[in-house]
């Protein structure tokens, strides 16, 4: 029957758990109304066979326990037909009427007990029997605060005390009652009030395990993010080795190999300089290709070697803005030549141990791959901001962004979607931003691509 069925809860323990606890009564209320109402049906069946022996001649106490088994079924059916208009899908629409309903329910059986054991039973056999198992029923499966019963054993056994007194001739049987019936509702009283406090007890118990679990959820929900990120940087570090590792090996190769191939084409073009002016005027654009092919070769190679800088890197405590500043002339310049538009937004950022001429190089980059990205009319967008532990370099881009499949390869040497690009600059900005101990980030949309160029505060 579920007697001990706990409800899940989520409000305030103490005003709650009285909620709980009348609700639990209320359903318990329900079953048991339901269950005497059909016991019922044996009881008079039973009444029937009582009165084909003829024991309702001979004593007339049959007759009033057949009228009594009539009243119950009655009183039962009536609280069968009530809850049915009682709809209380939770115990926080538990109200003073509940609480009454249940109550009468209980005040009734006690003393529809007490008035059997008192007044018929005595008439009958002489004993308590029905009295003692409505107390003990009613202690175990209803839940009741102590005043309230203390309320109800006390004037059912006062009622009791007064049938035994008038129906009871006998002092022996009436004393031994008398002391059957106090033991019995003192008892129940003390079994009554025992599982009240651990009903209590174990609700609150509950309370305190579903703030300890949701207290737990939440730490862990913490580490969990925690963690994430940390594996996400981690994921992040990953990827910017495995750049620098190509753009270490890549740097080593032009550092050993540039010099050795600049060496040669330097006097490859002198020699073609000094045979241009002994050809005839028409072979001299022929030379004149020639000589442009290997200044694009020289300037190509001197990319390749900055990607790793063989030159010292010179740190001197510079502004980011100032820098900014110093190159806007160019980065204007070449605004008007693609005809697009140039935004700039410096906010206060602290000075910085940068070198100037690769900060330059880094910025003309990032600047020139957006104006080649975009339409003419579309807008680029130089920022700067700084944050409790960086300084924020962002250049943004009206173009139609970059695939996703894409993103893992920018940096990489020679990688390129220009027809006529050789896949050096961003290159060449990422073993800037390495050896400023400096990191790029990307965002794409096909509205545009934003670069961010993070440098860290000593």
């Amino acid at each position: 029957m579920e007697f001990f069925k706990f409800q899940h809860l989520n409000e305030y323990p103490e005003k709650v758990i009285e909620e709980v606890i009348t609700y639990d009564n209320l359903m318990r209320t329900r079953k048991l109304s339901i269950i005497l109402f059909f016991l019922n049906f044996i009881y008079l069946f039973i009444d029937h066979l009582n009165r084909a022996k003829g024991l309702w001649i001979i004593n007339d106490g049959y007759h009033y326990l057949f009228y009594s088994h009539i009243i119950l079924s009655l009183v039962t059916l009536l609280y069968i037909l009530v809850f049915k208009r009682i709809i209380v899908p939770s115990p926080n629409e538990i109200t003073f009427s509940h609480k009454s309903y249940v109550i009468l329910f209980s005040f009734f059986i006690l003393s529809f007990t007490a008035v059997m054991s008192g007044w018929i039973d005595q008439k009958i056999h002489g004993q308590i029997t029905v009295y003692i198992i409505g107390c003990m029923a009613i202690a175990v499966i209803f839940n009741y605060n102590f005043k309230v019963t203390a309320l109800l054993y006390g004037s059912s056994c006062a009622a009791l005390m007064i049938f035994l007194t008038i129906s009871q001739n006998d002092p022996n049987i009436r004393q031994g009652n008398y002391i059957n019936a106090s033991l019995i509702v003192i008892i129940s009283y003390f079994i009554s009030t025992l599982l009240y406090k651990l009903k209590q007890q174990n609700l609150r118990h509950n309370y305190c395990l579903e703030d300890l679990v949701t207290e737990r959820t939440k730490e862990l929900q913490a580490a969990n993010d925690s963690l994430s990120r940390e594996i996400s940087e981690r994921k992040r570090a990953e990827i910017e080795m495995v750049k620098l590792d190509r753009l270490n090996l890549i740097g080593e190769m032009a550092a050993s190999i540039s010099h050795e191939v600049r060496n040669p084409m330097t006097t490859v073009k002198g020699f073609l300089q000094l045979l241009k002016k002994k050809q005839d005027p028409k072979d001299k654009e022929f030379f004149d290709l020639m000589i442009e092919e290997l200044d694009r070769a020289n300037s190509i190679l001197s990319e390749f070697l900055s990607i790793s800088s063989t030159k010292p890197t010179i740190f001197e405590l510079h502004n980011l803005n100032d820098i900014v500043t110093a190159t806007l002339p160019l980065i204007q310049a070449d605004a008007q030549n693609n005809d697009t538009v140039l935004t700039v937004e410096l906010n206060n950022v602290p000075d910085l141990q940068l070198d100037i001429q690769e900060i330059r190089q880094l910025l003309l980059n990032l600047v020139r791959n957006g104006f080649e990205a975009m339409p003419q009319g579309g807008q680029l967008k130089i920022r700067t901001f700084s944050s409790k532990s960086e300084v924020v370099l962002v250049v943004s881009d009206g173009g139609i962004g970059i695939e996703q499949c894409l993103l893992e390869k920018l940096g990489t040497p020679f990688f390129t979607t220009k027809e006529q690009g050789t896949g050096l600059g961003l290159a060449v900005c990422y073993g800037i931003a390495s050896r400023h101990n400096g990191r790029i980030s990307v965002e794409t949309s096909p509205k545009g691509t934003t670069f961010y160029v993070y440098f860290e505060l000593s």
